[in-house]
């Protein structure tokens, strides 16, 4: 029999972590079942905790418990890539005439030395190319690898034999060349696209692991009359959890002691701290500022709004589903198309062809693999992604991998983020009205004067106005805060208050002008702090969240591109419609929670909408993966960063419209690429096959194939580079 300690402690661990799904802990059998998405937890960690615990795992195979990271497979792709890369380059300049020439060896002999460099390419670097054409064919299908595999083993084999048995090439009236570079050519640039589209997916998990790291590892918990540092794993509900100034939050709670303000920006999008006194509700991750709090432990674990951000994140990322990709679309109909054409090729050659009728039906057979090879597909895609991202980088546009395009070609609705993507994201003070003869110097002065000593959220904004018109402060006497509401203090003898609107009219300084201040500031979605001087009032600042210099002209950009614009919003209603109408959106989802803000983008596209989300913190990033195409502003969190499609490295909403305008550019640029590359095949394909022949003698040596395909290959290279001119 085991302790109930040990029982607790593996159930505690499982809790906390987030991507366990479903754990039940057996005192009987002594068996943990586990169930968990392996892109939120490490497997490995987790049967480590629970077998030390003195219980066996279910659920967690070998190979889970020592899974290949997102690491390792880029690093398997680039290494497959370099080898491909490097092997290829002599193929390729043997080739050309003036280098083989210069390298004084015969046709035989170099034929030999190319097999040895080619060799290594088809099966070790292109070796994922045939095992998804076998996995494929297994399931009666075809695909992209189908055509890889088909056409580098056509023109591999092909010229193994001539390499081998030259004459037999030579009795059918051909030249005995042979094309391993074509062979070499398909793997590498395929494979380069094989190892970007690697890299994109490790950024995506790097999003979740940004995210585990924003809560502290340990908690401070009172228990007892004793406080101790505890594992986070270790905090259970109900414990009593102690923060001091400058803390993180480690778990969620509800304040049972203290005041201070908190930093919530990064949950819910809110520039400005919040007060937090007896009874508020606290947030893990989130920052303690000033004060000294402790509060009651209500959910921990995977129960955490942390953790249902991370849930979120990664629910909509997994959702997503990858976009099919054209080519992998018509391989289904056009890979069975070509093989049962290369099948009849030979057939008609071998039983109705002219002598020597085997060497020139697998001559024509060839000719049409080689003809059908998918060198132009496959660079149909990265090459338009190479150069548009690079002119984009130039811009300040860094879009990841290919998979956003076909989204953002079909855009129908642009969802912005207020708080530090069309705003500044800090509240700064906008207007100063004045009483009583006193100047706005006077007003600012004896109001940052109170806020140096004060821990009111709007503190840091009143003294940086004072701090930029280089005003001496004037000294406070008798300083007193009152917690969400204000500060009283004397200043050269006389009774100063400074604070809300309530505030005042508790200590008798009230009037409609100033409910009438009040009133007009709320609708313009500003925040008031009124300052009264021995009973009267003398003054009232006004402070916002302003708006980004080029928002207004921007959303008019968006406008002219035929697109929606809305404003979502963990803000106020009556603020986020102030900077909305202010900019000139229409619509405004406000005070919107970050799971909300989700579920809204999904409501969105089950609508029919194609989404883009702009946004920059935290609380963006569930939004900004599940939208079709999310925007990140380079100035804002790393995990927004992560999780966006598109990052803007400059905070210039500019580049917002920039940004769509490329991606649809190069969506245009690669479907273009694909129409040459399936035109230039379907026009070719029945020449190499023979089609022609009865009628004017038309033969496709595969010489003319290679070549044919070289052209198509340069044709969509030349049409991607015309992105090189993209102007934003």
């Amino acid at each position: 029999m085991h302790c109930a300690a040990c029982v607790a402690r593996v159930d505690r661990a499982l809790t906390a972590v987030p991507g366990v799904e479903l754990a039940t802990v057996n005192l009987a059998t002594r068996q943990a079942k586990v169930k968990f998405n392996p892109r939120l937890t490490n497997p490995a960690a987790l049967t480590k905790v629970i077998t030390e615990a003195g219980y066996e795992v279910e659920g967690v195979s070998q190979e889970q418990r020592a899974p290949r990271s997102p690491e390792a497979e880029v690093k398997e792709f680039r290494r497959r890539f370099l080898l491909a890369l490097v092997l290829s380059l002599p193929v390729w300049l043997s080739m050309i005439p003036p280098v083989a020439d210069a390298a004084g060896l015969s046709h035989h002999t170099l034929a030999y030395i190319l097999l040895i460099f080619t060799t290594p390419v088809m099966f070790y670097s292109g070796a994922s190319f045939f095992t998804g054409a076998w996995s494929a064919a297994r399931h009666r299908s075809t695909n992209m690898d189908t055509l890889v595999a088909l056409g580098t083993s056509a023109a591999y084999f092909y010229s193994a034999w001539v390499t081998f048995f030259p004459d037999t090439v030579a009795a059918a009236g051909h030249d005995p060349a042979v094309y391993y570079d074509t062979a070499v050519m398909i793997i590498t640039f395929i494979l380069l696209g094989r190892w970007l589209e690697a890299r994109t997916r490790g950024r995506a998990s790097e999003a979740l692991r940004r995210l585990f790291a924003l809560a502290p590892p340990t908690a401070r918990v009172r228990r007892g009359e004793t406080e101790q540092e505890v594992p986070l794993a270790e905090v259970a509900v109900g414990d009593l959890v102690v923060v001091r100034p400058g803390e993180k939050i480690p778990v969620d709670g509800v304040v049972a002691e203290g005041n201070s303000s908190v930093d919530e920006s990064m949950l819910t999008g809110e520039s400005m701290p919040v007060p937090k006194e007896p009874g508020a509700e606290v947030w893990g991750a989130t920052l303690n500022l000033r004060g000294f709090l402790v509060f009651k432990a209500t959910r921990v674990g995977r129960d955490m709004v942390l953790s249902q951000i991370i849930r979120l994140v990664d629910e909509a990322q997994t959702s997503k589903a990858p976009i099919e990709a054209l080519v992998d679309r018509v391989a289904a109909v056009f890979v069975p198309v070509v093989m049962g054409l290369a099948a009849l090729t030979f057939l008609a050659w071998y039983f109705w062809g002219p002598p020597p009728a085997l060497s020139r039906a697998i001559i024509s057979m060839v000719a049409v693999l080689i003809i059908a090879c998918p060198c132009a597909m496959g660079l149909a895609t990265p090459t338009a992604i190479m150069v548009g991202s690079g002119r984009g980088a130039e811009l300040g546009i860094l879009m990841r991998g290919g998979e956003p395009l076909e989204r953002g070609y079909r855009l129908t609705t642009v969802v912005f983020d207020k708080t530090g993507t069309l705003t500044r994201g800090a509240p700064q003070v906008t207007d100063v009205h004045t009483w009583e003869r006193w100047s706005i110097d006077a007003v600012l002065a004896h109001a940052a004067a109170l806020e140096e000593k004060s821990e009111h959220p709007l503190a840091e904004a009143v003294t940086h106005a004072a701090k930029a018109q280089n005003l001496a402060l004037p000294r406070v006497d008798d300083f007193q805060a009152v917690p969400g509401q204000g500060v009283e203090a004397k200043i050269d003898g006389q009774a100063v208050l400074l604070g809300n609107l309530a505030f005042l009219a508790g200590q008798g300084v009230a009037s409609e002008e100033l409910a009438g201040y009040q009133d007009r500031l709320s609708r313009e979605g500003k925040t008031a702090i009124f300052l009264a001087v021995g009973g009267k009032p003398v003054g009232v600042i006004a402070a916002a969240d302003t708006i980004k210099p080029r928002a207004a002209q921007t959303v008019a950009a968006l406008k002219a591109m035929g697109l929606k614009i809305l404003l979502l919003s963990g803000d106020n209603k009556m603020t986020a419609a102030a900077v909305a109408a202010s900019i000139g959106i229409d619509e405004v989802l406000a005070e919107v929670l970050p799971g909300d803000k989700a579920k809204k983008v999904a409501e969105l596209q089950a609508a029919g909408e194609v989404v883009a989300m702009v946004g920059d913190g935290i609380n963006d990033a569930p939004a900004l993966a599940q939208a079709d195409v999310g925007i990140a502003l380079g100035t804002g969190a790393d995990v927004a960063l992560e999780a966006a499609d598109l990052t803007l490295i400059r905070d210039d909403l500019d580049l917002v419209p920039a940004a769509i305008k490329l991606s649809r550019q190069m969506m245009r640029i690669i479907r273009q690429n694909l129409f040459w590359a399936f035109c230039y095949n379907v026009v070719a394909i029945p020449v190499a096959a023979g089609a022609f022949y009865p009628i004017w003698g038309w033969t496709m040596n595969p010489a003319l194939a290679a070549l044919a395909m070289a052209m198509s290959s340069v044709s969509v290279v030349t049409n991607s580079l015309r992105l090189r001119r993209f102007g934003g």
